[in-house]
């Protein structure tokens, strides 16, 4: 596919993130329609992702701090320097830095909230003010968690960041609802990732996990791809300001009373 096929195929999208889990898998997506990516890492892309990417479409890799004002704001800018602009910004990039409750430290939560949520906040400023009135279906969509709506055990900075940016969705989609811009998010359940692999990799803790999701397995990074993708979708032209949870059905389902499960 060349990249002036279709609408879709000129899109410019910019996947904080990406270089591994969720957000290569989204980054594919995008690229599999032939959109022009660029994505982020706090560190150097030693596994190849843009290498792998190149083959599907155009992309360009751009090493950025986003717990930073500085790395939020020059990925925005290197970003729309080397796509002419920027019409679809997905924020990914997180992570988990918890310990037990009564051990958790300031460093800690700093570092949990300044990559999970202010991160997307200046990236998501630096995106709006590049959007210009000849742009349409410009949005954001933003990496929330199951963990935002149902809290896990000594998961508590980063149950609360993640609870932070359903309300950030919600709130940057009134927001920037004037500037025709949309605000979404995707809401993963647990998924397989090189973040949740080592305690998958438990005994028996693969299939208790997965005894307990609706559609008996555990995501996967595509899963929350194809969200993704159908959110910055002129599909999803009338949608803004909700979080879209792909978890297999661990949020609909309540506690069970069957002695014998």
């Amino acid at each position: 596919m060349s990249h002036d096929q279709t609408t879709q195929a000129a899109r410019r999208v910019c996947v904080t993130g990406g270089t591994h889990g969720i957000g290569l898998a989204i980054a594919t997506a995008f690229a599999r329609t032939g959109a022009r990516v660029v994505i982020n890492a706090h560190t150097a892309d030693d596994g190849g992702a843009c290498d792998q990417l190149a083959e599907l479409s155009e992309c360009h890799f751009i090493q950025a701090d986003l717990s930073t004002a500085e790395g939020a704001r020059s990925l925005i800018a290197k970003s729309i320097r080397v796509l002419g602009g920027i019409d679809t910004l997905v924020c990914n990039a997180g992570n988990f830095f918890d310990a037990p409750f009564s051990e958790l430290t300031e460093d800690q939560i700093d570092r949990t909230f300044n990559l999970n949520v202010k991160g997307y906040l200046l990236c998501a400023q630096a995106f709006a003010a590049q959007v210009s009135s000849a742009q349409t279906n410009a949005s954001i969509i933003c990496t929330g968690s199951t963990n935002g709506r149902a809290a896990e055990r000594n998961s508590v900075a980063y149950d609360t960041s993640k609870g932070a940016v359903l309300m950030m969705v919600r709130s940057l989609a009134v927001t920037l609802a004037n500037e025709s811009i949309r605000v979404n998010g995707v809401g993963p359940g647990l998924v397989e990732t090189p973040l949740t692999n080592p305690a998958l990799s438990e005994p028996g803790v693969r299939d208790k996990i997965a005894s307990q999701i609706p559609l008996g397995r555990i995501g996967t990074p595509r899963d929350i791809a194809g969200a993704a993708l159908f959110l910055a979708s002129e599909a999803a032209g009338y949608i803004t300001g909700q979080m879209l949870y792909v978890d297999g059905g661990i949020l609909a389902q309540q506690m069970s009373w069957d002695p014998t499960s």
